[in-house]
């Protein structure tokens, strides 16, 4: 039997009020793996489009003492 399967099993058994909950969990997991395509496919188009080729020039991406600013 398919995982499918044995939680629509499993769901018809649920009353209502713990459907909501489950309802409310289903549409945070799918929230969250649109959120997790985009932010890597934006990821990906950062770095094809050298964003942060600065990192590669090491004089350039170093901070010091002398580069902080005081609290005003």
């Amino acid at each position: 039997m398919k995982v499918k399967d044995q939680l629509l099993r499993r769901i018809e058994k649920l009353p209502e009020d713990v459907l909501e909950e489950v309802y409310d969990f289903v549409a945070f997991i799918q929230e969250k793996r649109r959120e997790d395509r985009e932010g890597l496919s934006w990821g990906s188009f950062a770095l094809s489009a050298g964003s942060f080729e600065f990192w590669n020039h090491r004089e350039e991406a170093e901070y010091s003492l002398d580069d902080l600013r005081p609290e005003a």
